[in-house]
């Protein structure tokens, strides 16, 4: 039996009708019949008789009635039970920002949300005054200003490569990039890539995603750690892995980890916290993730 079986025998019982009752549950006529005759097998009992006109609930099928509709009561009060518990469990995080750093904060905290799932993070853009009036009112938990106003047309937007933390990209040696600091994507243009496979799903979905985003993914050539080692010789490819491979390819002189351009490196934030979320442990991991991850 199903919960939508159980809702389905409620309408029958309100309108009496199969016709109605079908269309009120967005059945056919046909499938609403089916389901009560699934029901009536399952529970070896007349629910219902049907006449030409009408339908009426057998006296089981008055007992199965108030069965449905406290089964379905309870499972309303355990969901409502479910919400609060989530919500109850689940940090919110009201950050305000400027014009000029409304560009830069939404990619910080959704890579910081995508890692850490529990916490929930809203920003809204005020000018300075009017986010320290919200913070000092407590409508407000951080403030991420700048001194330098972030346009659309700069690199962190359009040129910058993002790599997921479990995915790594490296290249031989004698590679003309084995040395570089600045490497985006306008860098990685012209070199065939490599990937690894992985044997984690998770992480070999993130190695497509970032060829994808590169838009290498319909010419990345796949295989083996150990074959693509050997792709590597010829100094021209560029290959993406896991981080299971991390310690393979720092023990390997062969081999050198490169690594892209940081995200918002060129900017300095100037982050205030309201006094008494100063210590509130989410809030610190946020700070410490921001931290990192611009290089303030």
């Amino acid at each position: 039996m199903r919960l939508e079986q159980f809702e389905q025998f409620l309408a029958l019982a309100k309108f009496r009708h199969f016709r109605q009752a079908a269309e009120n549950c967005n059945l056919s006529t046909s499938a609403l019949t089916r389901s009560i005759q699934t029901l009536e097998q399952e529970l070896d009992c007349k629910l219902v008789t049907r006449s030409t006109r009408s339908v009426s609930i057998t006296e089981s099928g008055e007992l199965f009635l108030q069965y449905c509709s406290d089964t379905l009561s309870q499972f309303d009060h355990f969901k409502q039970n479910l919400h609060q518990f989530n919500c109850n469990n689940t940090t919110r995080i009201k950050i305000g920002v400027t014009q000029n750093t409304a560009s830069i904060t939404p990619l910080v905290c959704n890579k910081f949300m995508e890692k850490f799932p529990d916490v929930k993070i809203e920003i809204q853009q005020k000018n300075s005054n009017e986010l320290s009036d919200k913070l000092a009112s407590a409508e407000l938990d951080i403030i991420i200003d700048s001194p330098k106003q972030l346009s659309n047309n700069l690199p962190i937007t359009e040129h910058l490569v993002y790599l997921p933390d479990q995915v790594i990209l490296f290249v031989n040696k004698n590679h003309a990039l084995s040395s570089g600091t600045n490497i985006d994507k306008e860098t990685l243009t012209p070199y065939p890539i490599l990937g690894c496979l992985s044997k984690n799903l998770q992480v070999q979905k993130m190695l497509q995603e970032t060829a994808a985003s590169l838009q290498k993914l319909t010419t990345m050539k796949v295989g083996t750690f150990e074959q693509i080692i050997g792709y590597l010789k010829d100094a021209e490819h560029v290959a993406l892995a896991g981080i299971e491979h991390t310690n393979e390819i720092e023990h390997n002189p062969e081999l050198v980890i490169i690594k892209p351009e940081k995200l918002l490196q060129y900017f300095n934030l100037a982050i205030s916290v309201a006094s008494d979320k100063e210590s509130h442990p989410d809030i610190l991991n946020l700070l410490n993730y921001i931290a990192e991850e611009t290089k303030v």
